[in-house]
């Protein structure tokens, strides 16, 4: 990030400090997870004032997640997320649902045209291609062969 943390980047951290909230339980983990993010993060005052009343009292994860509005940091929130909510060791049913309920508005929301735009394609070189393709399709005959062995294997251990 650079120096100043934008308006959507704020977003995604107080999104993210709502997802601690979302199993009404706030692990060491998910707490160490904070308190680094007050360390790494240079928020601003008012930002750092905000995060530390998120942090105690549990927002609403649907507007704190509409308040995104860059697309990378949408991205960015998911990747952190996603490890976030397996930090504690469970991704307990009401985690999962916030998360189901994000990736909704996501993708209800998302800016495809924005997305294009930010794409890059690069055209392969065709030697690295047919390389690329010889290395996959030997990769699959090697898997493909050990769960050939591995079915016959299985199978003659049930015909007996």
């Amino acid at each position: 990030m650079s120096d100043a943390v934008t308006n959507s980047q704020f977003y995604m951290w107080r999104t993210l400090f709502a997802m601690v909230h979302v199993d009404d339980v706030v692990s060491e983990e998910e707490v160490r997870f904070m308190a680094e993010a007050f360390e790494d993060v240079p928020f601003s005052r008012e930002q750092h004032r905000v995060l530390m009343d998120d942090a105690k009292n549990p927002q609403d994860i649907i507007e704190m997640f509409k308040g995104i509005s860059d697309v990378q940091d949408q991205a960015v929130f998911f990747k952190i997320a996603r490890d976030l909510v397996y930090i504690d060791g469970e991704y307990g049913p009401e985690e999962q649902e916030a998360m189901l309920k994000l990736k909704e508005l996501h993708l209800q929301h998302g800016d495809v045209d924005d997305l294009i735009g930010r794409v890059t394609l690069e055209l392969e070189d065709d030697a690295d291609s047919e390389a690329r393709i010889a290395e996959d399709t030997s990769l699959k005959r090697a898997v493909y062969s050990f769960r050939s062995a591995f079915l016959k294997q299985r199978f003659d251990k049930d015909k007996k």
